[in-house]
């Protein structure tokens, strides 16, 4: 259905019924001015990227002036990279956007497809894609795109990489290895105990279990989020369950996560005041503060534990692999304040299907930030670089399309065919392919979302007392109208089992 609608949206505009102003959709090439029949030379469009993660001034702006130099003839434009620190991302990016400083693509990362759209923050993308975008909406597969819709509009594009997830940890290898736990007995995270308690005994001054800049977020309990925000399948959506949208937060299961983990705390297994930490887990474990940190599952995560941390680590799977609509939740944005739409979605396209642009956006430039191995057909750090000191960091399955990128030697060369087999091997929830649409609630969100502040990471970090203060949470929650929230998200679940 989305396609065939973006098909009719292509007939639209090539029949000139549609107006380009409306979203700045224009044909490759087509000229922006003429005097008398001949067209004025157009000066290149600067399209204007944000993305999250560490890397200098410096480099970043040599990576987008390399960039320039594979697609600015071909498209006319020039790039702009700017590089934001993970904590403060989501603040600086919605101060782009409220003040109109000129920006074009952003991808989602602490953003929500929906409360953007919503919101205004981003533009409708049919006219875009259909003219400017053709090779990425023929290959990126229908489903995936629904994924991206709100209210029968698409307003992302989503990225090519994994698109299920499991959860398990991720532990430093040679502090594993010397206490000779079983991991094969872990079945849930209270089974880590005896795990945690051996690490403290043998490494007094390393904490078991550390925090990633004040998260704990990972919880091993599969469950589908409908979109965000709150409500929750359990795991009854991955076993033809009931369709029931719970309070995830006032659910048994949680219960027993945070009593858990409020236990480990209390036994000096949690590194402390871990909910104010701003440490990347990673860096911890660098320093040898950290044992271990919980993460989401799939191919290639320890090869991305490597190279951040640059210590060998193990990470072990306690939830197998699950698919939901979050599953393709990684995807890209056009900025509202966007000046040249059709440019921006131009470069986006050029970012899904050009492999040598895709590879110096992920991963730097060649010699100065990763060395290629043509053997092996694999990329690795230069001597003397890694995690720890590169000045450009790759935050791969952010970008839009990792599985065109050159893989790493510690991935292996046949990291992006497992990657595809993951995705097959992942259980499906009852729900996928749901969009949830919040404005119907934006304000109850808001509200809720105050006091998520307030409660939800300190809970999770085992800074706070379950049987004092989850009563609390939950009671603030539903007074700040959580309960509207639910049953507005049951309301459009149940709409779209029944269609």
């Amino acid at each position: 259905m989305v396609k065939k609608l973006l098909a009719l949206a292509l007939l639209i505009v090539l029949a000139g019924c549609a107006s380009p102003a409306s979203n700045g959709a224009e044909p490759v090439n087509s000229p922006s001015s003429q005097s008398g029949n001949a067209a004025a030379p157009a000066e290149k469009y600067t399209v204007s990227i944000v993305f999250p993660g560490d890397a200098t001034t410096d480099a970043t702006n040599r990576v987008a002036e390399k960039a320039t130099a594979l697609i600015g003839e071909k498209l006319g434009v020039s790039i702009s990279l700017i590089r934001i620190g993970y904590g403060s991302f989501q603040q600086e990016v919605n101060l782009m956007l409220s003040s109109g400083e000129k920006l074009d693509l952003m991808p989602n990362f602490t953003f929500n497809v929906s409360s953007a759209a919503n919101s205004g923050q981003i533009l409708p993308l049919a006219d875009l894609l259909a003219v400017n975008g053709k090779e990425m909406l023929e290959q990126i597969p229908e489903g995936d795109w629904e994924c991206a819709t709100v209210n029968g509009v698409i307003y992302a594009v989503p990225n090519n990489k994994e698109k299920a997830m499991g959860f398990g940890i991720a532990m430093v290898k040679s502090v594993l290895d010397s206490t000779g736990v079983d991991l094969s007995k872990v079945k849930s995270e209270s089974d880590l105990t005896e795990l945690f308690r051996k690490v403290k005994e043998l490494y007094p001054d390393m904490y078991p279990l550390v925090s990633d800049n004040g998260e704990m977020g990972y919880l091993l309990y599969a469950r589908d989020e409908l979109g965000g925000d709150y409500g929750m399948l359990l795991d009854q959506a991955f076993s033809g369950g009931e369709a029931k949208v719970v309070n995830w937060l006032e659910s048994e299961p949680y219960r027993k996560l945070i009593e858990q983990r409020y236990e480990w705390a209390q036994e000096g297994i949690i590194l402390p005041d871990a909910s104010t930490n701003t440490e990347n887990a990673y860096s911890l474990m660098a320093a040898g503060r950290g044992f271990s940190y919980f993460t989401n599952t799939k191919p290639g995560i320890e090869g991305e534990w490597e190279r951040k941390s640059g210590v060998p680590m193990t990470v072990y799977e306690v939830v197998p692999p699950f698919s939901t609509t979050s599953g393709v939740a990684n995807q890209w944005f056009i900025a509202h304040n966007s000046i040249q739409p059709a440019k921006a979605m131009q470069v986006l396209n050029e970012m899904y299907i050009n492999s040598e642009l895709e590879d110096t956006f992920v991963n730097g430039l060649e010699g100065e930030h990763f060395i290629y191995d043509k053997a092996n057909g694999v990329i690795d750090y230069p001597e003397g670089v890694d995690a720890s000191n590169t000045t450009y960091s790759s935050v791969a399955w952010a970008w839009l399309n990792e599985l065109i990128t050159t893989p790493w030697a510690s991935d292996g060369k046949d990291i992006w065919t497992e990657t595809v087999a993951f995705n097959k091997s992942a259980r499906n929830s009852l729900a996928k392919g749901f969009m949830w649409d919040n404005f119907n609630v934006l304000n109850e969100i808001a509200a809720c979302n105050n006091v998520k502040a307030k409660y939800q990471m300190a809970l999770e970090c085992g800074m706070l007392d379950p049987d004092e203060a989850l009563p609390k949470y939950l009671q603030e929650l539903k007074d700040a109208g959580v309960d509207a929230i639910i049953a507005e998200k049951q309301k459009q679940l149940d709409a779209w089992l029944a269609e």
